[in-house]
């Protein structure tokens, strides 16, 4: 219950805060967590070794380690400011790229999926398909207690866009959604239900969710991966990738398109690894990841 009251109490303190005043208490909050959390560092650095690969040096490793930690706790801060926040404000911050994809992919008109990871300033740079009027739903990991998941929920949902925990009987809902031609967003980089499908992601096997590719294939919607990437001038570069072109059903053809939305994170992540906003490891040592709201 400590962290849904730290958001409560944050709701009526920190969330009133302007931008560049937030921004430096996060900062200040990430430094803090970087320094009394050794087994979040440690998380971190180990996923950030996979990235980089084994040349890479430690220095680059510690500064992308603190990198992703600052990420996190700048990501919780706006979270906490989307009730406070206007459509204007998050279009006038998002400069959009291959808009035209998912557009191209809404007119087949049996839905969408967005195929994401936690990469950049998740939580608020998503609000733009509510100011674009998009239909959103976005499907959302279980997180103890169920107060805090509310609140979450709660706070996803300020601006117009919907949530859906991912729980028993929430397949049935997003199959209605895509029925309707609507778009389910899902993240694909971190398997908490540990029962995906084994792929290899930046150089080692571990398991990848293959939910988002089996409802796809079941459903017939388009696949569509999408990312953003938080700019140095405060503005975000929102990409999406043309719908990727699954194989139909037939032996290995799930783990042959999990591997094809693999290659698409990797490449996202490997542009910004400090904005890789998971806390948990993603490998070998991540058979009971953490609880986490990235």
């Amino acid at each position: 219950m400590l962290t849904y009251y730290a958001f409560k109490i944050a709701q009526y303190t920190v969330a009133y805060l302007p931008n560049r005043v937030g921004y430096f208490f996060s900062r200040l909050v990430a430094n803090m967590i970087y320094m009394l959390s050794p087994a979040t560092k440690a998380n971190v650095s180990d996923n950030m070794r996979h990235v980089f690969g084994p040349d890479a040096d430690e220095a680059t490793i510690k500064k992308a380690t603190r990198g992703v930690i600052r990420s996190v706790t700048r990501n919780y801060f706006g979270m906490i400011k989307l009730p406070r926040t206007k459509h204007g404000d998050i279009e006038n911050r998002a400069v959009l790229h291959g808009f035209h994809n998912l557009e191209e992919a809404l007119v087949r008109g049996k839905g969408v999926i967005l195929a994401t990871a936690h990469l950049g300033s998740f939580d608020a740079a998503v609000q733009i398909l509510a100011a674009k009027s998009v239909k959103t739903t976005i499907l959302v990991e279980p997180l103890d207690p169920p107060a805090l998941l509310n609140h979450v929920i709660w706070l996803r949902e300020s601006m117009g866009l919907s949530c859906l925990p991912a729980q028993l009987g929430s397949l049935r809902g997003m199959i209605r959604r895509l029925h309707r031609g609507e778009t389910i967003l899902i993240t694909c980089d971190r398997d908490f239900t540990n029962d995906g499908v084994k792929i290899d992601f930046f150089g080692e096997e571990t398991s990848i969710p293959e939910g988002a590719v089996r409802i796809a294939m079941k459903t017939g919607a388009a696949v569509v991966p999408a990312f953003n990437l938080l700019r140095d001038d405060g503005k975000y570069d929102i990409f999406w990738e043309p719908a990727i072109d699954l194989l139909p059903e037939s032996n290995g053809a799930v783990k042959k398109n999990v591997e094809q939305v693999t290659r698409v994170l990797e490449k996202y992540i490997r542009m910004a690894p400090d904005q890789w906003v998971v806390t948990s490891p993603i490998w070998a040592n991540g058979d009971n990841p953490k609880q986490s709201v990235e």
